[in-house]
């Protein structure tokens, strides 16, 4: 294989213990790698050369076999490639072996919800891991505040703004994501406060304790930036990732501050993979 492309639609976050998560813009759909597999990545997306990612890598895991690390190198590229998180000219269609605890630990990107193992010292990882990612759980028992006309207007503005977003999640992410993202470019003038921000999730939180079906927290945020934006109020809608184990999260920011719960707790372990 002579030439390896990372596509436009691919983000990726830096995790704990050397690893990353990918993320596909087009499906929603989050992939954690483990440390060896980080190396050969990122030097591919660099080098765009399989070679020199298996060079790279066994200069840093000298204790590991040459020949190793390019059978576990070449099927990790096939999942990848298999999965539309890289893409390449000339492919060599020879599949490895199944990596064994004895391996580089260089995995192929598999579906589920299984959380991927820790590495090993000095760098070996004992299995090959890698893991879909999946959402983390919620809450949804917000704190009541406020009474009268204003309660029940943002209660009304809350459930607007949750029937929005349950319709809009309904279609392909990548068209989610140029929704949001046209809105709060086009339609949207000012930007939202922070206090306005926790009021509206507060509202959206309320709305979807009465909703019989799954309202975590991509609903629940995606409902607050369609309730502020209602008003032509400009948020950025947030998604990040956490590990042990992994899972990702989605928030809204205001101002440049996490919008968060008074229960949401844990959320500042996620980094962010994509802001819009």
């Amino acid at each position: 294989m002579t030439r390896l492309d990372v596509p436009g639609h691919v983000r990726e976050s830096q995790g704990a213990h050397g690893g990353a998560v990918l993320l596909d813009v087009r499906s929603g759909h989050c992939f954690a790698m483990n440390s060896v597999a980080k190396v050969l990545w990122q030097e591919w997306r660099r080098s765009r050369d399989f070679d020199a990612g298996v060079r790279v890598t066994a200069q840093l895991f000298p204790e590991a076999c040459h020949e190793r690390i390019q059978e576990d190198a070449r099927e990790l590229v096939d999942a990848l490639v298999s999965r539309g998180l890289l893409a390449t000219g000339c492919h060599d269609t020879e599949h490895a072996g199944s990596a064994s605890a004895g391996s580089t630990g260089a995995p192929a990107v598999e579906t589920g919800h299984r959380p991927p193992d820790r590495p090993g010292a000095a760098g070996a990882v004992h299995n090959p891991v890698s893991a879909e990612v999946p959402m983390a759980a919620a809450s949804l028992r917000p704190r009541r505040t406020g009474s009268g006309a204003r309660t029940i207007a943002l209660g009304l503005l809350g459930l607007l703004g949750l029937l929005g977003a349950l319709l809009l999640i309904r279609l392909p992410f990548r068209t989610v994501l140029r929704v949001v993202e046209w809105t709060g470019r086009r339609w949207c003038r000012r930007e939202a406060t922070p206090s306005q921000g926790a009021a509206s999730l507060a509202a959206v939180r309320r709305a979807a304790v009465l909703y019989p079906g799954r309202a975590a927290c991509l609903e629940t945020s995606l409902a607050t930036f369609m309730m502020l934006a209602l008003g032509r109020r400009r948020t950025h809608w947030c998604i990040g990732t956490a590990v042990d184990p992994y899972r990702f999260h989605a928030w809204i920011e205001a101002q440049g501050t996490p919008v968060r719960a008074p229960d949401d707790y844990g959320a500042e372990a996620f980094r962010r993979i994509l802001s819009v």
